[in-house]
């Protein structure tokens, strides 16, 4: 029997539950998509309009749910698959972020500025996400036909032992009324046919901010965009 003070068999049962999640749960909505296209197929001469768009809706709705169970994943995965600490120069860091980006970033014809930053003790795959998630943020949500903009740029502390690590965007904004709801898992403030998304990306910047013992706020411009302040120990504590 697990008891709360065994943390061995505490990550067991968690890796028991991430592998149902991965395979038994996404099993069905796999299902789904299959027949839904294959009846789309077959049935394509005699179908009408609302019966296809039906379908469409059917493996929309499917293809969401598996990318739902996808994401809470990843978000497990931060707590029982974290990689040692290590030296993370975050200069590589943002520059794999971007990599990973390279045709979203092609497709929004965007500029990422990148100023130097400081080296911190870290997971370097979860310090990769928190970056990925907070570019890719600031591509996503635009309005109009300005060219999307991210710089990257450290500041100065109060504390010697941190870093500050600013996002800024060019966006639409975030309002500060919303503080306690986007970094929540699936909290979206926009609709997805407007912005598209599953509001899990700030979620992650979230945990991983915590699993590394700093914090994460924003603010948003005066006129137009955001500014994410992501705060990190310089060096990690036992």
């Amino acid at each position: 029997m697990t008891t709360p003070n065994d943390p061995d068999a505490l990550r067991r049962e968690m890796q028991q539950f991430l592998y149902a999640v991965s395979h038994d749960l996404q099993e069905p909505f796999r299902k789904v998509r299959t027949f839904s296209q294959r009846l789309e197929t077959k049935l394509a001469d005699r179908l009408d309009e609302p019966a296809r768009v039906d379908l469409e809706r059917i493996v929309n709705a499917a293809s969401r749910g598996q990318a739902m169970i996808e994401g809470l994943l990843v978000l497990s995965r931060l707590e029982t698959q974290a990689a040692e600490v290590a030296e993370v120069d975050l200069n590589e860091t943002l520059a794999a972020a971007c990599a990973n980006l390279a045709e979203r970033i092609a497709a929004f014809d965007a500029v990422v500025t990148i100023d130097p930053l400081p080296t911190v003790e870290g997971d370097p795959g979860q310090l990769r996400l928190l970056f990925e998630a907070m570019v890719d943020n600031g591509l996503k949500f635009q309005s109009g036909n300005e060219v999307p903009s991210v710089r990257v740029f450290a500041e100065e502390t109060e504390s010697l032992g941190d870093c500050l690590i600013v996002v800024e965007d060019n966006g639409i904004g975030l309002d500060e009324q919303y503080a306690d709801r986007v970094f929540t898992v699936f909290q979206r403030l926009h609709p997805r046919d407007v912005y598209p998304g599953l509001g899990l990306g700030l979620a992650y910047c979230q945990k991983i901010v915590d699993r590394h013992g700093g914090s994460i706020c924003y603010q948003k411009n005066p006129e137009r965009g955001t500014r994410f302040f992501v705060t990190l120990p310089k060096t990690r504590k036992p």
